[in-house]
């Protein structure tokens, strides 16, 4: 399985619109620009990359109450711990 943070880190960059510096875990998901499309596509990296099934609903706020990039990796560690 490949590392986690710099593996989340690539694909989150790859589809980051709006992104104007280096993308930190500090990095705001608001920040990016990213629309519901490339949150599919960023699910769809995130699954076949890292080989865990990210629940994902398309009527919901796909991030939640996670605000920067590290409550994304945070998160996915969580995920793939359980």
């Amino acid at each position: 399985m490949a590392e986690i943070e710099p593996t989340l880190m690539e694909i989150v960059k790859e589809h980051a619109v709006g992104l104007t510096g280096e993308l930190t875990r500090e990095t705001e998901v608001a920040d990016l620009g990213i629309d519901s499309f490339s949150v599919v596509e960023i699910i769809y990296e995130v699954e076949e990359k890292l080989g865990v099934e990210v629940p994902f609903n398309a009527n919901e706020n796909p991030f939640g109450d996670m605000k920067t990039v590290g409550d994304l990796i945070d998160a996915l560690n969580k995920l793939i711990k359980t």
